[in-house]
């Protein structure tokens, strides 16, 4: 408990020597420490969209326009103003990114369609701003992204071309077309690509720092440091969306014995078939495996109701037991280990302690009983 209270205190150190550009970022676009790389992401495009649109209604408020400049621009600054609120004050979700993708091209077409030049030159930034939030999305889902985007726009231009007598202070033509269709293509694509590669590159520097900073050299799970840093990020979230956190400890029983019997070089070598075991098991998102410190590990998940989470520990717990690593002298003639659960719907008294607290109450009932068991603290 003293080394994880000391992590706690480095981050708190670390926080308190930010400056007030980092604070002052934190409080827009949420703490880097609960907030992911893609939520920040998102809440940035959607502030900077919320106070373009602002903008807009005052420009067309200030050079007195007809009154649909002025209730589009409004209804796009309140659209992205929620949107915003939503991400930075609820988290990041998926939907949140194709709501802004949905509502950006819906008051587009308002824009072309009802307002044309009066607003004209909010448009660009808005549709580059568009092409940028498929960024958060990966896998098939990045890939629709950027479909709809191609036919959100078409739909569009051929708005213009369908319904040419709507469209005002212009003339639908072969000219007009292409300068507006290319001049916002180009600005949109010098929007999004440096956006798509600053993204790789800022998640393959995450990765690359995790590994060499958060990741055990001998198992590959990771450490007590990044425990310390996630875990209490953990607690907010399923605070936040009324789900079950579990936090499982796991201690190989008899470990220094095994040490002492067979050599360090063995006790290397099983704790490592130990720690790819637990990788082959904590396979979702939400899964997270640690090895705390010597023969002691854990794992943070969430999502799973206690009868699931207790099922879910006593099957790592026997396929520990069924790597059959030898181990003459204990009860089982083989290698196992104890386990201390603890899950609940985080309130807001509980923190890393209490979980820590109630995980190690568990392990101890584990102890007591017999070892090679599951314990619920």
């Amino acid at each position: 408990m003293k080394n994880k209270e000391t992590g706690q205190n480095k981050i708190g150190q670390n926080n308190s020597g930010r400056n007030k550009t980092d604070l002052g970022m934190d409080f827009l676009l949420g703490p880097a420490e609960t907030f992911s790389f893609q939520g920040r992401l998102f809440n940035s495009a959607a502030l900077v969209a919320a106070v373009v649109s602002l903008m807009g209604v005052v420009v067309s408020y200030g050079a007195d326009v007809q009154i649909n400049a002025l209730a589009v621009s409004l209804a796009a600054s309140l659209m992205f103003f929620s949107l915003y609120g939503m991400g930075r004050w609820r988290g990041f979700y998926g939907w949140l990114v194709w709501a802004f993708l949905g509502g950006t091209y819906f008051l587009l077409y308002g824009y072309w369609r009802v307002v044309d030049n009066d607003i004209g030159h909010f448009l660009p930034l808005m549709l580059a701003l568009a092409c940028v939030l498929p960024v958060l999305l990966s896998g098939w889902p990045l890939v629709l992204g950027f479909v709809l985007n191609c036919m959100a726009m078409a739909a569009v231009y051929l708005s213009v071309v369908i319904f040419p007598w709507d469209v005002i202070n212009e003339h639908p033509s072969t000219s007009y077309l292409l300068v507006k269709f290319f001049s916002i293509m180009a600005l949109g694509v010098g929007f999004s690509l440096p956006a798509v590669f600053i993204s790789r590159n800022c998640r393959d520097q995450q990765e690359t720092i995790i590994d060499l900073t958060f990741r055990d050299s001998l198992t590959g799970l990771y450490n007590q440091g990044y425990f310390n840093r996630i875990f209490q990020r953990e607690i907010n979230r399923a605070r936040r969306d009324g789900k079950y956190l579990s936090l499982l400890m796991i201690d190989m029983d008899h470990f220094n014995h095994y040490n002492h019997r067979y050599g360090h070089e063995q006790g290397d070598a099983a704790l490592t078939r130990i720690g790819n075991c637990l990788k082959q098991l904590s396979t979702r998102g939400s899964d997270y495996g640690f090895r705390m410190a010597g023969e002691e590990f854990a794992i943070v998940f969430s999502g799973l109701e206690p009868e699931a989470a207790r099922a879910f520990a006593e099957k790592i717990r026997s396929e520990i037991e069924r790597l059959q690593i030898e181990h003459i002298g204990a009860a089982a003639m083989v290698l196992t280990a104890s386990l201390g659960l603890a899950v609940a719907v985080p309130g807001e008294d509980m923190n890393m302690d209490w979980y820590c607290y109630q995980a190690g109450q568990g392990l101890q009932a584990a102890r007591q009983a017999g070892r090679n068991q599951v314990g619920v603290g």
